[in-house]
């Protein structure tokens, strides 16, 4: 089999299995699914987000955002608010109820991904890391090219 062939097939055979262990980590917070736990790290860490940066962020469409968002709101982990400079805009925060399940979730990430990267040296790791960014970027170029 080709080589990148085979590496794309890796790539979503680690897809799947990432999601499966995320739907473990996230079981009993109350989140629904790996998206609301991401969608929670972002905005915890960028307070005021866009609707339209977080959709960016985990590519979905900003219609999808829409929904993922109020499915937060519904369940108390996020609020939104009008941009006072641009009614257009939404912006959302993390409440204390999303700051809570976050840091429920951080001790159930940390060994998981201690686990997970148990067998590999640090160097190893930097190197996976930056290959698999410079394959998201060559991915969202061609992406973009199509749009």
């Amino acid at each position: 089999m080709d080589g990148k062939v085979s590496i794309i097939l890796h790539v979503l055979r680690l897809a799947a299995q990432i999601n499966r262990m995320g739907l473990r980590l996230v079981e009993g917070t109350g989140l629904s699914s790996v998206q609301q736990w991401q969608l929670l790290g972002i905005i915890a860490r960028n307070e005021g987000i866009t609707l339209g940066k977080l959709s960016h962020e985990i590519l979905v469409t900003k219609q999808n955002m829409t929904g993922l968002i109020e499915r937060m709101q519904n369940g108390g982990w996020v609020s939104t608010w009008s941009d006072p400079s641009d009614k257009r805009i939404t912006r959302v925060k993390i409440t204390e109820k999303g700051r809570e399940v976050f840091a429920m979730m951080q001790p159930r990430a940390d060994a998981s991904n201690t686990e997970t990267f148990q067998d590999f040296h640090e160097e190893e790791l930097e190197m996976m890391n930056e290959m698999l960014e410079r394959l998201s970027r060559s991915l969202r170029l061609q992406l973009e090219g199509k749009e």
